[in-house]
C-alpha cells in the first residue's frame, strides 16, 4: 500500500515538473487553458487521478487555477511578486538564522540594494505610492502599537518605497531584502526602543521623495542605516556579547530578536 502511494506521488510530481517547465518555457501563456485531464492522461500514459494530483501541485505553486463551467478548465495564472520571491526570502532568512550573515553585511546589502531604487522612485512615484508610504508612517507614529506592529509598519514603509520605482524586476528582487533583511536590522529598535528617531528619518525620506530629490533620499537612507548600526554597536558593547544573530521569531508577527540583547530588555 505504501509502495503504491510513493509511486503515484512520484508520477504526479514528474508530470507537474514537466508542465511547470512548459509554462516557464512559454509553451503555455498566462491566461491560456491547459489540455484537459483526459488529454494529459493520454499524453503521459497515466491515470486521471495522477494528472489531477499534478495539477493540484501546480495550483499550490500558484501557476494554474481551476475554473468550472462549460468554458472552464485549468488556466495558467500570473503569480504575484511575493509568491515568486518567497523561496528567495526563505533562503535569506535561513542564512541569517544560521548565523551565516552578520549585521554589518546585512546593512551593507540594504545600503547597496535599496539605494539602487531611489532614482526611479523619485521619478516615478505617484500619489498612490505616496499615500501608501504615508499610511505606513502614520501606523508607526501610533504610540500604542506593539514592537511587532511597529516592525511590520516599517516593512510596509520600505515596500511602498520600492513599489514607487514602478519597476517589476526591482520589486521582485527587493522582496527578499524587504521581507527577510529589514526585520533583522529592525530588531535594534525593539531592544533600545528609539522609535522617534526612526520615524523622524522616515518622515525625512518621504519629504525628499515628494520633492523628487533622489540624492537627498539616498542620503537619508544612509543616515538611517548608520543609525541602526550605531545602536547595534551600543547594545553589543553594553551587553559585552558577540554580534551573532539567532532566529527568535514570533510566527504571528514575523519579529526577529537578537538573543542575548533581548533577554531582560525592558
Amino acid at each position: 500500500m505504501q509502495e503504491n502511494a510513493i509511486v503515484k506521488a512520484s508520477i504526479s510530481k514528474q508530470i507537474a515538473e514537466q508542465l511547470r517547465a512548459a509554462i516557464v518555457d512559454g509553451q503555455f501563456k498566462i491566461g491560456e487553458r491547459l489540455p484537459t485531464e483526459d488529454e494529459l492522461a493520454q499524453r503521459y500514459g497515466v491515470s486521471r487521478p495522477s494528472v489531477r494530483e499534478a495539477l493540484k501541485r501546480l495550483a499550490a505553486q500558484n501557476l494554474v487555477r481551476a475554473k468550472r463551467g462549460p468554458t472552464g478548465g485549468n488556466f495558467v495564472i500570473k503569480p504575484s511578486y511575493g509568491e515568486l520571491a518567497e523561496s528567495l526570502s526563505g533562503a535569506a532568512t535561513l542564512l541569517v538564522g544560521m548565523g551565516a550573515l552578520d549585521i554589518e553585511e546585512i546593512i551593507e546589502a540594504r545600503r547597496a540594494l535599496q539605494g539602487s531604487c531611489f532614482n526611479l522612485a523619485a521619478f516615478n512615484a505617484t500619489a498612490q505610492h505616496i499615500d501608501q508610504i504615508e499610511t505606513a508612517l502614520t501606523r508607526q507614529q501610533d504610540p500604542e502599537i506593539s514592537d511587532e506592529a511597529f516592525c511590520q509598519a516599517d516593512v510596509a514603509f520600505h515596500r511602498a518605497l520600492v513599489d514607487a520605482t514602478d519597476n517589476g524586476m526591482l520589486r521582485f528582487v527587493m522582496y527578499t531584502v524587504i521581507e527577510a533583511l529589514i526585520p533583522v536590522t529592525n530588531m535594534v529598535v525593539t531592544v533600545v526602543r528609539e522609535r522617534s528617531d526612526i520615524i523622524s528619518l522616515h518622515r525625512r525620506m518621504l519629504d525628499h521623495l515628494k520633492r523628487g530629490d533622489a540624492e537627498a533620499l539616498a542620503a537619508s537612507m544612509d543616515e538611517l542605516l548608520d543609525y541602526l548600526l550605531q545602536k547595534f554597536e551600543q547594545a553589543r558593547s553594553a551587553r559585552g556579547k558577540p554580534a551573532s544573530l539567532t532566529r527568535g521569531r514570533d510566527d504571528r508577527a514575523g519579529l526577529w530578536i537578537h538573543k542575548g540583547f533581548s533577554e531582560g530588555a525592558e
